[in-house]
């Protein structure tokens, strides 16, 4: 493999491009930076999802449990592969795989999430047979 240096290859770009949701949010729980596949996925403006906790989006549900792994996250503990459903801003549910750490010098949290609704609906009608 062949080095890149660094001005040709520009995390930003990275962030900006890849199909993948990419978020980055506060201890206080509100995204900070999001990448447009966020915005893409969720029909929400990036000032949309600035303005209300991360929590606000999530589907009722799943509010408990995703506060109990975003307390480990925020005790250190990583999150790997961890579902939840959001609300889109056509009411929509979308089921998403979560990869975040939290950085406790800087107090915020990466995140890595990919839309598995696809999965989870097959998931359910292999259930129901």
């Amino acid at each position: 493999m062949a080095n890149v240096k660094s001005s040709e290859f520009d995390l930003f770009d990275f962030f900006e491009l890849t199909p993948v949701l990419l978020c980055i949010a506060g201890k206080d729980g509100y995204f900070k930076k999001v990448n447009p596949a966020v915005i893409d996925k969720l029909g929400f403006t990036r000032e949309g999802l600035f303005a209300r906790p991360i929590a606000s989006f999530i589907h009722p549900e799943d509010k408990d449990l995703t506060h109990q792994r975003r307390t480990n996250l925020l005790d250190g503990k990583a999150l790997h592969n961890f579902k939840n459903r959001y609300l889109t801003k056509t009411g929509n549910i979308v089921w998403l795989e979560w990869t975040s750490v939290y950085l406790r010098d800087k107090e915020i949290v990466f995140a890595i999430a990919r839309d598995v609704t696809d999965r989870k609906q097959m998931e359910k009608e292999v259930e129901e047979k």
